[in-house]
């Protein structure tokens, strides 16, 4: 079959390639085609499930039918249902707002709703029902009567052979006297299990009504349990609301009393501190030394102020320059006595212009000049003293300030610390004070709601017995077993098609090796194998000569397709020496040899069948010649140096087609088809002929197939579709890949056309012409066997 361009199918298109020996790239490229579509084919999962149908079909008749089995088998169960509805409890004891976080009157509404849907289905009422009901010794509670299904009964055959095998069980599980009440307890507590799986609590939503209902086989037995659960919960949330006050009283009559001894020891402790450290008001205390630290801290500040200045003018006076003194510079005495030195030094100047300096006057002058002069250094050296000694007394003073200072801190730590102990001691009196206030208050509200008890639940809908059966419903569980034998037939057939490794589709070639695939093999119809055995030897492969002798078939058609792709195969039409081999054995390459010879004989051309599988050869069989003298003996004949014997070539039955067998077994067939004679041996033969087909044993596993793909111009690999693997695939064309060989491309052979994977081609041409074919036209005259001249 030409596998050309076709809508829906990408990829099956040859691909041309150039010159068999030219360099091509033919690296294996897995994730080629893998990332092209990631969107979802439901196409092609529509494809899996019509190939799996019957498996879908099975499972989901399989479900079906333990459905039946089941509902037929099942006791009819009848509903009862109470309504009640349930207020939040207003009147509460304790106010526990005060002690908890606020939260928002939704939440603690669902809350407090979602507490008593778990009370009504809690094994305490549960069992309740049952002691004060007296319903334990029911058959249905008891586990006398249960409900029946396929896996009960087996159990049940299980546990009676199991009795049948051990009889001593039965006795010893007999009731002994000393252990009746052991047994009751028993038998009460296994009441009250089943029971509590029978009641079903559901809340109507955004409401507080809530339905109870109770599962029986009796009606009128689940109506009474679900009037008995309603009942029992009512009395059990009225005496759990008495309890809770009793429970509450007594709490706080404990507490008042403890909180009422911790009072006077706290005022005890507090007044006896006081009275410890001598204080009547630490507050005021506190204060004042606060308040003369603060006034100690400013003296100190402004003797360090005068402190600093006096530091200078000490440092001048210590280096001799009193006249840059502020208080020598500013001193009015000083000034005076220069004002007076400077007079007589201008009278000085005009005696002298006059007199001599011994002149009386002059000499009087003099004199009052130098008193002066003394005078205002006297007065310098006495400012310098006096700043001397202020500076001294400064830092006496601030040293004297700071021990003051210091001596208040300690002071008012010791204050702080006393202060920090009383206002413990305050805060624990005042808190004991509160509290005692708060459970005083607390007594008396309950005092008086002590008489307030009023229910927060009432029925709404008592239960009445069911008119009919709440279960089992037929065409309810035919309807969900026909959706899970539908969801499981699927889902397994999904898993086995994801868990199946093999090649299926001209896809899986493309996109494992990246080659071309030449052409499909349909698998064989049997009543065409019961003719080919009835018409051929038994000796014969029928497979084999399918193309001779039915060549209207799907087969033949398949292999005149194959022919005309390889006539494109290369720029130079179809190679004149072909190799054919496969991944493994079984998968059909000498079938498709012979085939394939067979269709370029029926073209006009002569056409060679070489047999170069000499591990397991078969063409000797399936044309009736014998092994040898064939492909070795010729070998042998071109290391002797002598020319190929025509004798080893042998025509056969089909018009332009002869035949070399295998020949005379050898040890080592590998070292004999890797050398040179085979070349020779190949390049004379197609001298001889048109074409030669060679029969190649499989890749992997031997190294024959190997070394013969370097001598032919062409190489096919036949894959059996759900047979082959996908990385014996991969790998064996690697191998070829390797040692670059001239791949052409893939044949994918025994394909089901009735699979929906192929449904275009079954549909199409091939059985429109199969129908139309008549027995005359299907055989074809037997030639006999002759030699080659």
């Amino acid at each position: 079959m030409t596998l050309g361009h076709e809508p829906g199918r990408p990829g099956h298109h040859l691909k041309p390639v150039g010159h068999p020996t030219g360099n091509r790239d033919m690296s294996v490229q897995p994730g080629a085609h893998a990332d092209e579509d990631d969107s979802i084919d439901l196409h092609e999962y529509w494809r899996i499930l019509l190939k799996r149908r019957a498996l879908v079909l099975s499972v989901w008749a399989s479900v079906v039918v333990v459905a039946l089995m089941a509902t037929v088998l099942m006791l009819p169960e009848y509903r009862a249902t109470a309504t009640l509805q349930i207020n939040p409890d207003g009147n509460r004891i304790l106010a526990y707002d005060d002690f908890e976080a606020s939260k928002s009157g939704a939440q603690s509404m669902q809350q407090f709703l979602t507490t008593q849907h778990g009370i009504l289905a809690s094994r305490s009422l549960a069992e309740a029902v049952v002691r004060n009901h007296g319903v334990s010794d029911h058959p249905e509670l008891a586990g006398e009567l249960r409900q029946r299904s396929v896996t009960a009964e087996l159990r049940g055959v299980a546990r009676l052979l199991l009795a049948l095998v051990r009889p001593g069980d039965s006795q010893a599980d007999a009731p002994q006297p000393g252990v009746q009440g052991d047994a009751e307890e028993r038998k009460i507590q296994t009441a009250t299990n089943r029971l509590r799986s029978r009641i079903e609590v559901q809340p109507e939503r955004n409401s507080q009504l809530v339905r109870v209902s109770f599962t029986s086989f009796d009606p009128e037995l689940s109506a009474r349990m679900a009037n008995a659960v309603v009942r029992e919960y009512m009395e059990g949330t009225m005496q759990r609301r008495y309890d809770a006050g009793s429970e509450a009283r007594r709490f706080l009559q404990d507490q008042l009393q403890a909180m009422r001894i911790a009072l006077e020891r706290s005022d005890w402790e507090l007044a006896d501190f006081a009275r410890q450290v001598r204080v009547s008001d630490l507050a005021a205390n506190q204060e004042m030394a606060r308040e003369g630290l603060r006034s100690l801290n400013e003296s100190l500040d402004n003797v360090r102020k005068e402190r600093v200045q006096l530091a200078g003018w000490r440092e001048l006076a210590q280096r001799g320059r009193l006249d840059h003194l502020d208080p020598v510079v500013n001193s009015p005495t000083i000034a005076e006595l220069q004002k007076r030195l400077l007079d007589a030094s201008t009278e000085y100047a005009v005696l002298s212009e006059r007199f001599l300096d011994d002149y009386p006057t002059v000499v009087e002058v003099l004199r009052r000049m130098e008193l002066l002069r003394a005078e205002i250094a006297a007065e310098r050296q006495r400012i310098a003293e006096g700043i001397l000694g202020r500076f001294e007394t400064l830092r006496a003073q601030e040293a004297a300030l700071e021990q003051a200072i210091a001596e208040r801190e300690e002071r008012i730590m010791a204050l702080n610390e006393q202060a920090v102990q009383f206002n413990i001691l305050r805060r624990e009196h005042e808190t004991n004070r509160e509290l005692y206030d708060g459970l005083l208050q607390r007594m008396k509200e309950i005092g008086v709601a002590a008489g307030v008890q009023e229910s927060n639940v009432a029925v709404i809908d008592a239960a009445r017995v069911p008119g009919g059966a709440f279960r089992p419903v037929l065409t309810k569980n035919l309807a969900i077993a026909s959706m899970l034998g539908l969801m499981f037939g699927i889902g397994l057939a999904l898993l086995l098609e994801f868990l199946d490794r093999t090649v299926r589709h001209a896809d899986d070639i493309e996109r494992l090796v990246d080659l071309p695939v030449m052409g499909l093999v349909p698998l064989a119809i049997d009543h065409d194998k019961a003719t080919a055995l009835q018409q051929r030897p038994a000796s014969r492969n029928p497979l084999s000569h399918c193309s001779a002798r039915r060549p209207d078939s799907a087969v033949s058609e398949s292999f005149r397709s194959l022919r005309t792709s390889l006539m494109f195969s290369t720029p130079e039409g179809m190679p004149r020496t072909v190799l054919v081999t496969s991944t493994l054995q079984g998968e059909g390459k000498s079938t498709t040899t012979v085939n394939l010879a067979t269709v370029i004989a029926h073209n006009g051309a002569r056409v060679l069948l070489i047999d170069a599988d000499l591990r397991r050869p078969v063409l000797h069989r399936d044309f009736a010649v014998p092994r040898a003298p064939g492909l070795t003996n010729a070998i042998a004949q071109f290391e002797q140096g002598t020319a190929m014997d025509r004798s080893l070539i042998r025509a056969t039955d089909i018009e332009g087609l002869s035949v070399m067998a295998a020949g005379h077994a050898t040890p080592k067939p590998t070292e004999l088809l890797s050398s040179n004679r085979l070349s020779q041996v190949i390049a004379e033969c197609r001298e001889r002929f048109d074409h030669v087909i060679i029969d190649a044993p499989p890749i992997l596993g031997i190294a024959d197939a190997v070394a013969l793909s370097r001598m032919v111009e062409g190489v096919i690999v036949v894959v059996a579709a759900g047979q082959t693997g996908k990385e014996n695939f991969r790998g064996a064309v690697r191998r070829l890949q390797q040692v670059q060989a001239p791949l052409l491309g893939v044949v994918l052979n025994r394909v089901d056309l009735k699979s929906p994977d192929y449904a275009y081609c079954s549909s199409g041409y091939y059985g429109y012409q199969e129908a139309s074919a008549t027995p005359e036209t299907s055989e074809t005259p037997k030639l006999p066997v002759s030699k080659v001249s």
